[in-house]
């Protein structure tokens, strides 16, 4: 009986992670309403962190489950998709400022709901595809990337937007993003580097740096870091994937 209830603990302990993640993404939208920007874009980081660890914990406890992996995409939509979509729209498009142009609200709502649309999509496509395409890359933006980005963008400017060009720049970036989770371009996952390789001490060299630089100046080194992903795949030439090998696919369902 206590070893059936171990394993029943077990089990529970990443879906306490998702259903953190799930708080932290709402908890997102309660300080972005509240006008506490700096705060709910730290939300956004916080709950990609637990998003992280669910799925860790639950290929290293061995408690893998359809119900988890469900539970997971629901979280996603909301603290990846929901959460970065209302603090965007009142971060960048709400300002006092702003009230003399009607037409940048009607703006930052179109491409709120065009994020949120495009990464529930996302999210859709990456289910079904499990399996059937490389875990070497993602097809599409990934979309706790996507919401990263905006969240590193609100930590740099905390107090919200009052400019109409730099509302009009935020327009651009958000529906390109956007655009990106939907598209055919491959992002690397990072999944295929091998920390016993030679070329080791050069992946930790280089996190070593991301780390300094994010103690640094987090907003910008977060900020630069997730736009450079953003944009890597027009560099590294990844469109339109090879053909697919099943039997090479050995993603878990919370690998996103």
């Amino acid at each position: 009986m206590k070893k059936l209830e171990l394993k029943k603990g077990v089990f529970i302990i990443p879906s306490l992670f998702t259903v953190s993640n799930l708080f932290f993404g709402f908890s997102c939208m309660v300080f972005a309403q509240r006008g506490q920007y700096g705060v709910a874009g730290a939300m956004i980081f916080i709950a990609g962190l637990m998003d992280l660890l669910d799925g860790r914990i639950a290929r290293l406890t061995g408690t893998e489950s359809r119900f988890g992996a469900e539970l997971d995409s629901i979280a996603d939509v909301v603290s990846f998709g929901v959460a970065p979509a209302f603090l965007v729209y009142h971060w960048a498009f709400t300002g006092a400022d702003l009230n003399a142009f009607p037409v940048i609200r009607r703006l930052g709502w179109a491409a709120a709901f065009l994020f949120l649309t495009c990464g529930a999509l996302r999210l859709a496509r990456f289910n079904i595809q499990k399996g059937k395409v490389s875990n070497r890359y993602f097809v599409g933006l990934p979309i706790p990337a996507g919401a990263a980005l905006i969240a590193a963008m609100v930590l740099r400017f905390p107090h919200g937007v009052n400019l109409p060009f730099f509302s009009y720049m935020v327009f651009a970036l958000v529906v390109f993003t956007a655009l990106m989770m939907v598209s055919r371009a491959r992002y690397r996952s990072f999944k295929d580097v091998d920390l016993k390789s030679k070329a080791s001490s050069t992946v930790m060299v280089a996190i070593a740096i991301v780390i300094m630089g994010i103690l640094v100046s987090p907003s910008t080194v977060l900020s630069l870091t997730f736009g450079l992903y953003l944009i890597h795949p027009f560099g590294n030439r990844l469109f339109l994937p090879p053909p697919t090998r099943p039997k090479q696919e050995k993603s878990s369902d919370r690998d996103e």
